[in-house]
C-alpha cells in the first residue's frame, strides 16, 4: 500500500494525508470475520470435505490438544475447539488466510512520528485439493476492491494447488512396509498435512502418488527459530528412503 512519495510528519499529515498502514490494517481486517470464516466471495466454494476413511485415519492420530497447548503456551484454540478429531481435521480440511508478516513506519528505539506513506504485509493462503493460487488471486483482488482498496497493490510470490493422495494407495503400503524394520512404533497414515509442495504437478500431469516420509519430530519447530532434526532421526528417515527404493524394485 503506496499513499505518498515519502513519510510525512504527523503532525502535518496526521488528520489530512492518508496513511498506508492504516489502509492496510482496514484491508487486511475485511479478510476474515470474528468466526475466522474468510470473506473472499467463492472461497469455500471448491472445499471438498474429509472422506469417511480419512476420518477414520485422523481418528487414529495422536490427541494433540493438551500438547499443543503447552508447548505453544496457549490458552486456547480458533472456534473454541475443544475435541481431538475434530481439530485434526480442522488443522488440515479447511483453508487458511494467514498474516506472516507485517511492515510500516518507524519501529526503532524511541519515538519517530511520521504519517507511512507505505505498509506492506505477507499473507498466504494455505489451500485445500480443487483449490488453486489463481482462482484464490482473483478471489483476493475481487474482494479488495468490492471493499473500497482498489490502491492495495498484490504481489503474488507463487504458489500450488492442494493435493493428496488416496490413503488405500498400494504405494501407500509399500512405504509402511518399508518403515517395518526401522522405526521403533507402527507406521500411522495421516492422509492430508499442511505443508507446501510440488505434489499437485506429479498427481494431475503424471499420475504418480506422493507420500512423504520426514525426518521431523515435534520439536523440530519447523519455519521458526532453531529449526532442527535430530541426528539419529535423520539416520532412520535415510534408511526409511533407502528401503521404499529397495520396494519399488518390485512394484
Amino acid at each position: 500500500m503506496r499513499t505518498a512519495n515519502r513519510d510525512v510528519h504527523s503532525g502535518v499529515g496526521g488528520s489530512i494525508f492518508p496513511n498506508a498502514a492504516w489502509r492496510l490494517v482496514w484491508a487486511l481486517n475485511s479478510l476474515k470475520d470474528e468466526d475466522e470464516s474468510i470473506l473472499l466471495p467463492g472461497f469455500y466454494d471448491s472445499v471438498v470435505p474429509p472422506t469417511e476413511r480419512e476420518i477414520e485415519l485422523m481418528a487414529q492420530l495422536p490427541d494433540m490438544l493438551d500438547y499443543y497447548r503447552e508447548d505453544f503456551g496457549l490458552n486456547g484454540f480458533l472456534k473454541d475447539i475443544d475435541d481431538p478429531l475434530e481439530l485434526a481435521i480442522e488443522s488440515v480440511y479447511q483453508p487458511t488466510c494467514t498474516i506472516c508478516g507485517l511492515t510500516a513506519g518507524y519501529q526503532g528505539e524511541g519515538s519517530k512520528t511520521v504519517l507511512p506513506a507505505e505498509a506492506s504485509a505477507k499473507v498466504d493462503f494455505r489451500l485445500v485439493p480443487d483449490q488453486t493460487p489463481k482462482q484464490v488471486l482473483s478471489q483476493l483482488r475481487e474482494h479488495l476492491d468490492a471493499g473500497g482498496f482498489s490502491d492495495i497493490e498484490i504481489e503474488d510470490l507463487g504458489g500450488n494447488p492442494g493435493a493428496k493422495t488416496d490413503p488405500d494407495h498400494p504405494a501407500v503400503q509399500l512405504a509402511i512396509n518399508a518403515a517395518d524394520d526401522v522405526y521403533d512404533t507402527p507406521t500411522r497414515i495421516i492422509p492430508m498435512i499442511g505443508g507446501s509442495g510440488p505434489n499437485y504437478i506429479f498427481q494431475e500431469y503424471l499420475g504418480l502418488p506422493i507420500i512423504s516420509s520426514g525426518a521431523s519430530d515435534a520439536n523440530s519447530r519447523v519455519h521458526a527459530p532453531n529449526e532442527s532434526i535430530s541426528l539419529d532421526l535423520y539416520e532412520k528417515a535415510a534408511k526409511h528412503f533407502a528401503r521404499i527404493l529397495i520396494e519399488m524394485e518390485d512394484y
